[in-house]
Order: structure tokens, then C-alpha cells, then sequence
């Protein structure tokens, strides 16, 4: 049996969990570009590159690129020359299905949704409010219509998607304005997450951001290095959430192959619990 089923069946037994998934499972397959590559692909420009994060890379790319903003859509359609599902990601996705877990996921792509989609699964959405393809956050993947993101099965896209490509959420500058529309639902207003009055019927209770801090998380495949300042930024408030509410605390596993990439500090004092594998391919199943 594999870490992300043991820890899955750990949990379950109180509160059925959500799985945080990162390019780590994209990257075991051998088909997807890790994210220095995609850069270098798509760059076209001289840039110094010494001492900058990938996020800040990408936004001077866009910024001395003749026309910036085809840059995502240039990136979005070269996903669709790969073949986009492995026997991992459906092996992934039938475990999130048999144990009716909320998937959230920073890749773009489409690699978990392929199967699904031949086999009766459909997009939805979990509100009736006005769409935007910058922030598609009410929107998933799934086998059913869900009155809120916590109810069951479903593949969220936290950094947006090709399908809308203004969605992706890959530079310096995205990610902040992730921040700035994650915080005005969590902390702005009478219907705001932290006013505690309100926490079944919050702004954001139609997104995945209800998942965020109403479930408990297994982490796998995410690196959560420096770049990722967008992830790292809602765990902390994650945590000030569980401190101010410590009735609502939901606990988080974070699985990694051997050691935890440097990530001791980040992992403790947020009160993540580090579960190590012996390979890789354990990690997903």
C-alpha cells in the first residue's frame, strides 16, 4: 500500500481529506517540462537570470517580450502537442474517486481530467455568480454537480488552466494578485472568513478556497520552494485561521520522498506533520 493511500485511510476515518498535488507527479512521468524548461522554451529574449526567482524570471520575459500578453497563451498550447495522461495520474485519480476526496492542484494542465472526461465526468461550477477566466476558482472537474467544494470529489485548479488560459498563474505579478483576491475573501467585509460568525456562509464558500481551510490536507508532489509564494502565504493564514478558531483545527500531512527539501522549519512551525516514502512512485497511490 502506498504513503498517499496510508495517510488518506488515516484520516478518513475522521474527516475524508483533500489532496494538495503539485508538477512532482507531472515530472516522475517524464512527459512534462519542469518549470525551468518551460521558461527557456518560451523566453526568446536576453535576460540575466542570476539571483531571480522562476516567478520573477517569467514576468521580465512577458515585460521584454515584444507582445507579452500572448506569452501564456504560447505556453497553454504547447501542453497540447503532450500526451497528457499516464497510467500514475490515473491510478492518482481513480484513489481521490474511490475515497471521494477534493483534489487541489497547482498544474494547469489537463493529465488528471483525460479519463475522467471519457468516462461521464464534466466540468461545473459551484456558483451561480458571474464567471471570470482570470480567476476560475468556483469552477472544477468532476462525476457531479457539488453544492460546495467540500462535498466530495472534484479536481480544482489553483493556478488556473489552459482552458482559460488568462487563468495561469505563473509570474511574480499572478501571484499577487492571487494574494489580493484570496485576501479580500478572507479578511475583508461582514461576510469575511475570519469575522468566525459567518463560516458556512463566507464570500469565498463557492471556491476552492473553502476546501483550503475546512479540510484536512495531504500534501504530495509540491516542492513549496521559495517561488511559491502564493501557497506558502495562504498555509500561514491556514495557520492563523486554526489559531483564532482552534475548535475548526484540521490536521496537514506533507509526503516526500527521503527528506522534506530543506523544508523542516516551514513544516513545523506551521504544524505540518513531514511522512517520508521509500520512492517515488509510492507517493501518488
Amino acid at each position: 500500500m502506498g504513503l498517499l493511500k496510508k495517510t488518506i485511510d488515516k484520516l478518513d476515518k475522521l474527516d475524508r481529506p483533500a489532496i494538495l498535488v503539485g508538477n512532482g507527479i507531472n515530472l516522475l512521468t517524464g512527459l512534462f517540462p519542469s518549470w525551468d524548461k518551460l521558461l527557456k522554451t518560451h523566453s526568446g529574449v536576453d535576460l540575466k537570470t542570476e539571483d531571480l526567482t522562476n516567478t520573477e524570471i517569467y514576468d521580465f520575459i512577458e515585460l521584454k517580450t515584444e507582445d507579452g500578453s500572448k506569452l501564456k497563451g504560447a505556453i497553454a498550447k504547447s501542453f497540447e502537442n503532450i500526451k497528457k495522461t499516464t497510467k500514475i495520474h490515473q491510478d492518482f485519480i481513480q484513489l481521490m474517486i474511490q475515497k471521494d476526496c477534493p483534489v487541489l492542484t497547482t498544474n494547469f494542465d489537463f493529465s488528471f481530467e483525460q479519463d475522467l472526461m471519457t468516462s461521464g465526468g464534466n466540468i461545473y461550477r459551484t456558483s451561480k455568480d458571474g464567471f471570470t477566466r482570470f480567476y476560475p476558482w468556483d469552477t472544477y472537474f468532476g462525476q457531479r454537480q457539488l453544492d460546495l467544494p467540500t462535498d466530495g470529489f472534484g479536481i480544482w485548479h489553483i493556478h488556473g488552466m489552459i482552458q482559460y488560459y488568462d487563468s495561469i498563474r505563473l509570474g511574480l505579478t499572478d501571484y499577487m494578485g492571487s494574494v489580493e483576491k484570496a485576501r479580500r475573501l478572507i479578511h475583508k467585509g461582514d461576510d469575511r472568513l475570519f469575522n468566525g460568525k459567518n463560516q458556512n456562509n463566507w464570500e469565498g464558500q463557492k471556491t476552492w478556497l473553502h476546501i483550503w481551510f475546512n479540510k484536512p490536507l495531504i500534501i504530495v508532489g509540491l516542492g513549496l520552494s521559495s517561488n511559491e509564494v502564493f501557497i506558502r502565504w495562504l498555509f500561514i493564514e491556514r495557520e492563523k485561521y486554526f489559531k483564532k478558531f482552534s475548535d475548526r483545527r484540521k490536521k496537514t500531512y506533507y509526503l516526500s520522498k527521503g527528506d522534506s527539501l530543506h523544508l523542516d522549519s516551514f513544516l513545523d512551525n506551521l504544524n505540518i506533520k513531514l511522512e517520508k516514502a521509500t520512492d517515488y512512485e509510492s507517493l501518488y497511490c
